[in-house]
């Protein structure tokens, strides 16, 4: 029955319930559907957001997944064992914290960054050289003549000790995996 005011009585208005009266999120299920379905669809939502359940179901992603989820547990263990680290002696720094933290080794290192490509390449081919140069110095020349020399280690005489079906396979460049 209308009242005076001309509104109608309380009890004929339903009850609101918060789900009507919040306003549609971006990329939230569309208003047919009844508040149980809305609600799981955020809890769907906030389980494939989390770490529980991999979204994702391809080789790659899992492997992805499964490498973080190790990484983190090795930082956990990290964790624990840095309250009981304190007893043990600390660790020799790195030769890369070493370079890092000589003024020396920093200069040399910015030099060579700010050369051209070209003058980097010939600086690292310099460099392999002299390395090369120190290594053959220090081994002895007759043990590696010794075996230059015979003939029974030129590469021809080996690739025929290879079985003959094998080297048919290796001379046709497609080799089986």
């Amino acid at each position: 029955a209308p009242e005076p005011s001309g509104g109608l009585t309380p009890a004929a208005v339903p009850p609101r319930r918060i789900e009507d009266c919040l306003p549609l999120l971006q990329d939230s299920p569309s208003k047919r559907f009844s508040p149980s379905k809305r609600k799981q669809y955020y809890i769907n939502k906030a389980i494939r957001n989390s770490d529980l359940i991999p979204r994702a179901k391809g080789r790659k992603s899992l492997q992805r997944l499964e490498n973080t989820r190790y990484l983190m547990t090795l930082l956990e263990q990290d964790d624990c064992g840095s309250d009981e680290g304190e007893l043990s002696h600390s660790a020799t720094p790195s030769i890369f914290t070493e370079a890092c933290n000589n003024e020396t080794y920093v200069e040399i290192w910015n030099d060579f960054m700010n050369r051209s490509g070209e003058e980097q390449e010939r600086v690292l081919l310099y460099l392999e050289e002299e390395a090369r140069k120190k290594h053959r110095r220090k081994l002895p020349v007759k043990n590696e003549d010794k075996w230059q020399e015979l003939p029974a280690y030129t590469p021809q005489e080996c690739f025929q000790r290879i079985s003959r079906r094998l080297r048919a396979t290796l001379k046709r460049g497609r080799i089986p995996m």
